[in-house]
C-alpha cells in the first residue's frame, strides 16, 4: 500500500479521535452543567458557575454573558464575565452598552483575527479568536443577549466548539427567560396589585431588615382623608384611581431619598425613609401639600387631603413596628385636630404602644 496513502488514513483516524474525545468532553460539560443548575437558585450564580467550567474545560481565555434589561427605560444591558486576565475573577456589570459588532449578530460568528477591532471591555485585552452566539427568545425568536467567548490564539474556534456553545445558548436563554418569570412571579407575590406599591406582607420582611441595620428610619402612617365621600361622588372606580394618584405621589416623594411606599391597608400608606426625623420632615411635608394638586379630586366640593402622623426608630421607638404604631396614635391624633397635616409622635404614643402590649 502507499505510504503516502497510510500515512493520510492514519492522520484521518487521529483527527477522528480528537474530534470524538472532544465531543464527549463537551457531552460530559453540558451535562454537568446541567446538573449544576439543579442546586442553584439565582441566574447570577448559574452562570457564575457556567463561566468557570467554560474557562476550566473548554479553554476559553474570557467568557462574556450580555444580557438585555427590559426593565430599563433606555436599551442598555448587563453583562457577566470571566477571564484569565482578571485572575479568574467573576465579574457583573449592570449598565453598559453591547458593541455593535455583537448586537448586530443574527446568528453564531466566528471572528477572525482581522475582523476583531478592539477588546469588548476596557479591562481586557484584545483577542486573536472572538465568537458570538446570540441568545433567542423562543417566542417571538427576537434577541436578547449574546454569548460571547474569546481565546488568544488564531482560528480556535471549530465547528464542533460552535455547534456545542449554540447548544449551550438554548440552555441559557431557558434558564434566563425563567429566571425573569420567577422574578415577575416573585414580584407580585410582594406588591399590591391596585398601587403598585410592596404590600403588607412584604412590610413585615422590610421591618426585619430595618432591625438588622439599626439605622435611622423615619416611619411615616398615612391616611386618605374624607376618603368615603370619593367612592360615594365619584364611584369606587374614581377612587381606585385616587389611591393609585397618592400612592404615584408618595413613591415620587420618597423615592430620591431611598425610601419605599408600602399600602398599609384601605386608604392607608406607611412610608419607610432612611433618615433622622428632623430630615425626613420637609419631605412628608412637602408630599401632603402636593396630594392638592390631584386632578382627580377637581369635581369634589373638598378637596383629596391627607393627614400622617410619623414616628422614628431608634431614636423614639424600641423596635420598627413600635415606631408603625406610635405613628398611628399620631395620625389618630392629627384627624382629631381637623386633618390634612403632619403629626410627629410624642412620648405618650410610644408608651400607649408599650401599655397596649401589656
Amino acid at each position: 500500500m502507499n505510504t503516502d496513502l497510510i500515512e493520510n488514513q492514519e492522520e484521518s483516524v487521529e483527527y477522528l479521535q480528537i474530534e470524538l474525545q472532544q465531543q464527549r468532553g463537551m457531552l460530559w460539560l453540558l451535562g454537568e452543567i446541567m446538573k449544576a443548575a439543579m442546586n442553584i437558585t439565582s441566574f447570577k450564580q448559574l452562570m457564575s458557575v457556567l463561566t468557570d467550567m467554560l474557562m476550566g474545560v473548554m479553554g476559553v481565555t474570557t467568557c462574556y454573558l450580555w444580557l438585555k434589561r427590559e426593565t430599563s427605560a433606555v436599551e442598555d444591558y448587563k453583562v457577566y464575565f470571566r477571564s484569565i486576565e482578571l485572575k479568574n475573577e467573576f465579574r457583573e456589570i449592570k449598565h453598559i452598552a453591547i458593541p455593535a459588532s455583537i448586537k448586530g449578530v443574527a446568528e453564531s460568528h466566528s471572528y477572525s483575527k482581522e475582523e476583531i477591532n478592539g477588546s469588548l471591555i476596557d479591562c481586557i485585552n484584545t483577542p486573536c479568536s472572538r465568537l458570538a452566539v446570540p441568545l433567542k427568545n423562543f417566542n417571538d425568536d427576537s434577541i436578547f443577549g449574546a454569548l460571547v467567548l474569546e481565546h488568544e490564539e488564531e482560528n480556535f474556534f471549530t465547528a464542533n466548539t460552535i455547534a456545542f456553545f449554540e447548544t449551550l445558548t438554548v440552555f441559557i436563554a431557558t434558564n434566563a427567560q425563567n429566571s425573569k418569570l420567577l422574578q415577575s412571579v416573585s414580584t407580585e407575590s410582594i406588591t399590591d396589585p391596585l398601587t403598585g406599591t410592596y404590600n403588607r406582607r412584604h412590610l413585615d420582611h422590610m421591618l426585619k431588615e430595618i432591625c438588622i441595620d439599626n439605622k435611622d428610619m423615619t416611619v411615616a402612617v398615612v391616611d386618605t382623608d374624607n376618603f368615603k365621600s370619593i367612592n360615594d361622588v365619584l364611584g369606587h372606580l374614581e377612587g381606585d384611581a385616587v389611591l393609585k394618584a397618592i400612592s404615584q405621589l408618595a413613591k415620587g416623594s420618597v423615592k430620591e431619598y431611598g425610601g419605599e411606599v408600602i399600602r398599609y391597608g384601605g386608604d392607608e400608606f406607611v412610608l419607610l425613609i432612611p433618615r433622622p426625623l428632623d430630615e425626613a420632615i420637609h419631605i412628608l411635608e412637602e408630599f401632603r401639600q402636593a396630594v392638592y394638586y390631584i386632578r382627580i379630586t377637581y369635581e369634589l366640593a373638598t378637596p383629596i387631603t391627607v393627614t400622617l402622623g410619623a414616628c422614628s426608630y431608634p431614636a423614639m421607638a424600641a423596635t420598627p413596628e413600635e415606631a408603625i404604631e406610635a405613628a398611628d396614635n399620631a395620625l389618630i391624633r392629627g384627624k382629631v385636630k381637623g386633618k390634612n397635616r403632619v403629626v410627629l409622635a410624642t412620648d405618650e404614643d410610644i408608651e400607649a404602644c408599650r401599655v397596649n402590649k401589656l
